[in-house]
């Protein structure tokens, strides 16, 4: 494991964005997604790319400009793709997601339903055109670190800090090659199951899909089978879920924050792939009322996530990262090669798993066992 100095991270998180996740070159259009409390690590990454040659535009997003954008369009209107939203992705060929807002508790404020609406829009706005024209991504997971944050998801921010720069700094070829490991192992398999003492029976098939790994590096072989996302902190293995094929109980359990809120227990009852039963604690049941709202295969199971990265703990905002951990998710998968149509995604972390391929254990109580 490569860690950098924490004071100097700032920096050093940009020329690593810059020159070793989007290898960001001369003929580059590149738009910069941030807040303002983001406006210094924007900067940075910006003057990387200008060294390189690039032409870069900051995007500015403010808790205020967002509440404002949620609150007084309508659910019709927060449906159709933004315009400016699709214009920037058709003109972008690398695009930097820096973190979400500042505080946010604002999204308690807006209805689940329009949260559903403006889901759908946005996933129309970009996916289509970014797919279509090969726009390389990276989310960076330090932009979403705040005092306000913390409070809302009743975090230690000192520890979820550390947390997140240690996550940050592993190194990638590790991640690489033990996500190659993990890949190839679920390649060569056709039925999962998973099961856990918290009451996880669940059990689907992953025959012909090819998993895609997230070592934080978009490179060559990745923009060619259309992975074009990536993030750092890395470190995970995702693969589409044939959408027929589960059967079962996942009893997601460990905390998940959603939009202001922390999620502390979910459970999906799944019928040959179709979400039967959609329970759990309030701040559930509300995300519920977006998925009830929500368009696209939003009640077909979607992905598999298997977390790698050994710096990273669960119960903060990186649990489809930690190694060990096991993702499931409902909702679009078309850009992992599946069918589900898009408009809504959720994944959530079974605690404990154990998860077997063919029979044979690849992770045994939330360890890896290769």
């Amino acid at each position: 494991m490569n860690h950098l100095t924490v004071k100097v991270m700032p920096k050093l998180l940009a020329e690593l964005a810059v020159n070793k996740c989007l290898r960001i070159r001369s003929d580059d259009a590149v738009t910069i997604f941030f807040n303002p409390h983001l406006t210094r690590l924007a900067e940075d990454i910006a003057i990387r790319c200008f060294k390189n040659g690039a032409d870069v535009l900051l995007n500015l997003w403010s808790d205020r400009y967002y509440l404002g954008f949620l609150t007084h369009l309508s659910e019709e209107s927060l449906r159709q793709p933004s315009i400016w939203c699709r214009e920037l992705t058709r003109n972008s060929t690398a695009q930097f997601w820096l973190g979400g807002v500042y505080d946010p508790a604002i999204f308690r404020k807006v209805p689940p339903e329009k949260l559903a609406a403006n889901e759908a829009g946005e996933s129309e706005a970009h996916y289509p055109l970014a797919t279509e024209r090969k726009v390389r991504s990276l989310g960076i997971g330090l932009g979403s670190v705040t005092k306000p944050r913390a409070k809302a998801y009743r975090l230690n921010f000192t520890a979820w800090e550390r947390m997140i720069k240690a996550a940050s700094t592993v190194d990638p070829e590790a991640l690489a090659k033990r996500g190659t490991e993990v890949a190839t192992r679920l390649q060569s398999s056709a039925r999962v199951k998973v099961v856990s003492p918290n009451g996880t029976e669940l059990e689907f098939s992953v025959k012909g899909r090819k998993p895609r790994v997230d070592d934080g590096i978009v490179d060559e072989e990745d923009i060619a089978n259309d992975a074009l996302e990536a993030s750092i902190p890395a470190g995970s293995v995702q693969v589409a879920i044939a959408e027929d094929s589960a059967n079962g109980k996942a009893v997601l359990a460990v905390p998940t924050p959603w939009a202001g809120r922390t999620i502390r227990r979910l459970v999906w009852t799944f019928r040959d792939g179709r979400v039967t039963s959609f329970e759990g604690d309030r701040h559930a049941l509300e995300l519920r009322r977006q998925w009830e709202s929500a368009s696209g295969d939003r009640d077909r199971i979607s992905a598999l996530t298997i977390g790698l990265n050994p710096m990273a703990k669960l119960g903060y905002t990186v649990n489809h990262l930690v190694q060990g951990a096991v993702g499931i998710a409902i909702g679009g998968n078309e850009d992992l090669g599946g069918t589900n149509k898009r408009g809504f995604f959720y994944s959530g972390t079974v605690a404990d798993a154990a998860l077997a391929l063919d029979g044979t254990l690849l992770i045994d109580r939330g360890k890896l066992a290769i």
